[in-house]
């Protein structure tokens, strides 16, 4: 009996002390359990300034014991076993298994970021159509719209503010295609668009492949050159997932693959330094050989991550050159894109989940304006004028590849652009405007360098 309670203290002060002794220190961790950042000490200049410190030090403590993932993990998976129950942070169960990103919510407040957004999406087609540029926006939609009836009973799903939101895009005859239905379709005829439990948050490879066939054949009654691809010109098989992604919750579930027998090739070595959002940074430039040589456009692409994972390689497929920038604050910056890679044609990738002021700031969206193309104004009287002597600043970039031109003036005029060889959209700035050109453009030999500036009608040429 002495034994038994001697073993039992051991034990219980081995609960205690293991988690302590493996207190996890280190700075800027993160937890793969649950994908995201640990709490800093709770004095450090790192830590969370905006709670108390007693909140400060609980979170940090909570964040950083011992043994927190696998504890998490084995609670989840008992709970899943013993109760059928998801308590897993990033997922929830819906019906029969079916597995959905936690914190489902109803998109039914429609409201003045949707009218700027779509006022926004107008500009941006606007923008490029006055270049005879063909636009197009791709709306796709997220799991719950195509399998509302395998969410949870307590789930009232409300999808009206979307619809709200497509009549403000049909009002401003913009270019979209919406993917909703044709998913719908594919999945009540059997086809799983959506993993049952897979990488919740996102279509599989099958719904990819769907959704960029209905936005290519879109594009190509604006673009005649868009290749429309054919299923024969993917290998399409099939992987075994055996944890959910960003997460060690354990499945068992056999998900579609498909790869281009004919891949393009990545050239996105060329762009380092591009700039980009901090928090949305990805790139890609690639080059598809055989689709360029039967006269498929180079597109830019602002696009999200259904693209980013799964949807680019149809893209790329499909064209002689894809541009792939992640969109979100990135697309706000359309001049900034369009004035390095002169696309031949221009998609906007928008997810169902990401219509909200946390992915497109609203004050910008609000306040957007671009430039008319140069010459389609009707002012043609031009005075040059001669530059201050440090009016105009030149900086390179870390790798050279990329330069800024900043051009202060007092003067406001409505529009300008720097002329090169090309004509580059000037943004304004709070001492005058400024753009980001390659470095190649104002390195050339005898290049000539001019300010076009647009007030009053009329157009002013600084050189």
């Amino acid at each position: 009996m002495k034994g038994v309670k001697i073993f039992t203290l051991i034990a219980f002060f081995a609960i205690i002390a293991v988690p302590l002794a493996l207190f996890n220190f280190k700075s800027d961790a993160t937890s793969e359990i649950d994908n995201r950042k640990l709490a800093e000490y709770p004095f450090s200049d790192k830590a969370d300034r905006s709670k108390r410190w007693t909140e400060r030090t609980e979170a940090y403590v909570n964040d950083r014991i011992g043994l927190r993932d696998q504890m998490i993990l084995g609670y989840t998976v008992v709970n899943d076993l013993a109760f059928g129950k998801m308590v897993h942070p990033s997922y929830t169960y819906g019906k029969d298994g079916y597995v959905f990103g936690a914190g489902i919510y109803t998109q039914n407040d429609f409201g003045e970021f949707h009218i700027a957004f779509a006022d926004g999406i107008k500009k941006m087609q606007d923008y490029c159509e006055q270049r005879n540029v063909p636009f197009l926006l791709v709306f796709n939609p997220a799991k719950p719209a195509i399998l509302t009836d395998k969410l949870p009973s307590s789930t009232n799903y409300d999808r009206s503010c979307i619809d709200q939101f497509l009549a403000e895009l049909k009002k401003r005859g913009i270019n979209y295609v919406d993917n909703t239905e044709t998913l719908k379709q594919l999945n009540d005829s059997g086809t799983e668009v959506f993993n049952k439990k897979y990488d919740a948050n996102h279509w599989n490879d099958t719904g990819a492949f769907y959704g960029t066939q209905n936005s290519l054949k879109a594009l190509q009654k604006l673009c005649p050159s868009v290749h429309v691809n054919d299923i024969s010109e993917f290998e399409v098989g099939t992987k075994t997932e055996t944890t959910l992604p960003v997460s060690k919750f354990p499945i068992n579930e056999s998900v579609p693959v498909y790869k281009a027998k004919n891949p393009a090739r990545s050239i996105a070595s060329r762009f380092t330094g591009l700039p980009l959002d901090k928090n949305h940074a990805y790139f890609d430039y690639t080059m598809n050989d055989l689709r360029k040589k039967e006269g498929a456009p180079r597109v830019l692409m602002f696009q999200g991550s259904y693209i980013n994972s799964y949807g680019h390689k149809y893209y790329e497929n499909a064209f002689g050159e894809c541009i792939q920038v992640h969109n979100y604050q990135n697309v706000l910056n359309l001049p900034l894109y369009y004035n390095i890679f002169k696309p031949q044609a221009v998609v906007f990738e928008l997810a169902e989940y990401t219509l909200k002021s946390g992915y497109f700031d609203y004050n910008r969206l609000k306040n957007l304006s671009y430039n008319p193309e140069l010459k389609s104004l009707a002012g043609t009287f031009e005075a040059p004028k001669s530059l201050e002597y440090d009016a105009v600043s030149i900086e390179k970039n870390k790798d050279a590849r990329y330069t800024t031109i900043t051009w202060k003036t007092n003067d406001d005029p409505q529009y300008v652009w720097l002329v090169l060889e090309k004509e580059y959209d000037m943004q304004k700035t709070e001492d005058g405007y400024s753009v980001i050109v390659p470095t190649a453009e104002i390195d050339k030999e005898n290049v000539k360098v001019q300010i076009k500036a647009y007030k009053n009608n009329d157009i002013y040429v600084y050189s």
